[in-house]
């Protein structure tokens, strides 16, 4: 990857780090900890409704309240991180994140925790491109950057499930606060390391601000978001959620109107334009789309219709997390000695027939002779597939754009999620509603057929990267 001549001499890779790989591990650890408190807070949330006297639409603000900041500020964050030091936003990003879980940690009323969880998911949003941008500075190696995307992508995909076993354990044997209060010294080491082995790095020239892109680009990710979220609970007709997401749309056509014609643009267009990366953004979108979906119905699965516990809910998801670590460290080894598509284009057809093999559930399904298999292949497959798009969407881009290109990664992730989710869930619901009343029969039903349209997502994105993406374009970065 050809260094651009603005970087500033803090960021020169004419000499491999010393200390990348410590580095590594810094960057890992917190980006575990986004995608974990995604999460860890869901099991805890009917402990935490019960203990503050909170609604149902508040309880779900709790979650929705993270997503719509993260998703909504990530390509603020990430053009701030290439202006201003990707290291000095990294640490910024943890200290404000720490903050906010204190606050929600020691809430005493509703109100507090929500305005927490959206402060959190704003400084999760400076703190996640900023990872993604110092690990694509860091190792420029092609064989090295390869290994290190494969245990970035382990921490990744294994969060979410670390998450729900870690709320689990902490709810049913402390506290719900605690799902919030443990980050607190978590963060404090991840700081001690990162002011220890992180090289900052930055974009070179004169600071300037494209306020019309942030404003536009800022609100037209939040708002479609929020009226996606909007979707799940008021039908995808109603009148506010299509208010939202019209709106949604238009701000963001006007944004990239705006980025085409400003002389110093939040979001560069070149950096989506590129063929390789656009479509690793899509795949990446369609990922995000089947796989939130695919956590949500079995969670549904196995506590309404099997009667899982939290805990057990919780412990249940391990074999896709396993998976999902041992897919992403072997794609990683496999980028050095087959074309990154051939990696994809596996590792998504596993992840097909894992979820496709869970539209066959019955109210009775077995763990151990079906949900189990089912998941490790799914984890091994989406670890693989996932890894190798998150690299691709980096490879290649401008050492000044790669906040802002860490940042569209982790923005189409979260999109695609909110999109499956909603979608599906309609799906799911019709199914049900259709298949006579409801019973553990009826519910199993919507949720098989959740997951077959969850297979077909990945399918598509299968389609994408074998006719999208060309091999010598992929191979050997």
């Amino acid at each position: 990857m050809a260094q651009s001549a603005a970087e500033t001499a803090s960021g020169s890779t004419d000499s491999a780090d010393p200390r990348r790989w410590l580095a590594l591990a810094v960057i890992a650890a917190a980006q575990l900890l986004v995608v974990l408190d995604a999460s860890v807070v869901n099991i805890a949330l009917p402990s935490a409704q019960q203990a503050l006297g909170m609604s149902d639409v508040a309880k779900q603000w709790v979650v929705t309240g993270y997503s719509l900041t993260f998703g909504g500020l990530l390509l603020l964050g990430g053009r701030m991180a290439d202006l201003h030091g990707r290291k000095r936003m990294f640490v910024w990003g943890l200290v404000g994140f720490a903050v906010a879980s204190a606050v929600g940690g020691l809430a005493e009323n509703a109100a507090i925790l929500l305005t927490a969880r959206a402060v959190q998911g704003g400084f999760a949003a400076f703190l996640a491109p900023a990872g993604l941008a110092l690990l694509a500075t860091t190792f420029t190696d092609p064989a090295e950057r390869g290994k290190a995307f494969g245990i970035f992508g382990a921490a990744v995909g294994t969060g979410g499930v670390i998450g729900m076993v870690l709320g689990g354990v902490l709810t049913e044997y402390g506290s719900w606060r605690w799902t919030l209060l443990i980050n607190v010294p978590v963060v404090l080491l991840i700081l001690i390391a990162a002011f220890r082995v992180l090289r900052d790095s930055r974009a070179g020239g004169p600071v300037r601000y494209d306020l019309p892109g942030t404003l536009t680009g800022t609100l037209g990710v939040g708002t479609l978001i929020y009226g996606i979220s909007q979707a799940v609970e008021r039908g995808w007709l109603s009148a506010s959620t299509l208010t939202f997401v019209l709106v949604g749309i238009v701000l963001l056509v006007a944004f990239v109107w705006i980025e085409h014609r400003s002389a110093a643009p939040m979001m560069p267009l070149r950096v989506v334009r590129d063929r390789v990366r656009g479509s690793g953004y899509a795949v990446v979108f369609l990922i995000g789309g089947a796989l939130y979906a695919f956590y949500l119905f079995l969670t549904y699965y196995l506590q309404v219709v099997q009667d899982y516990t939290p805990l057990r809910t919780g412990l249940a998801f391990v074999p896709i997390g396993v998976g999902i670590f041992i897919g992403s460290v072997v794609a990683g080894r496999l980028l050095g000695r087959m074309s990154a598509r051939g990696v994809v284009i596996v590792g998504l057809l596993a992840g097909v027939l894992g979820i496709g093999w869970l539209g066959l559930i019955e109210p009775t399904t077995g763990f151990w002779s079906t949900l189990m298999p089912a998941q490790v292949v799914v984890g091994l497959g989406i670890g693989a597939a996932m890894t190798t798009v998150m690299k691709l969407t980096l490879d290649g881009v401008d050492h000044g754009d790669a906040g802002v290109a860490g940042a569209l990664t982790n923005a189409m992730r979260e999109i695609g999620g909110a999109v499956g989710i909603s979608a599906l869930n309609v799906v799911a619901i019709s199914v049900t509603a259709a298949a006579g009343p409801l019973s553990d029969r009826t519910l199993t039903d919507g949720y098989a057929i959740a997951f077959l349209a969850s297979a077909v997502v990945l399918a598509v994105a299968t389609l994408i990267a074998v006719f999208a993406v060309k091999p010598d374009r992929v191979a050997h970065r």
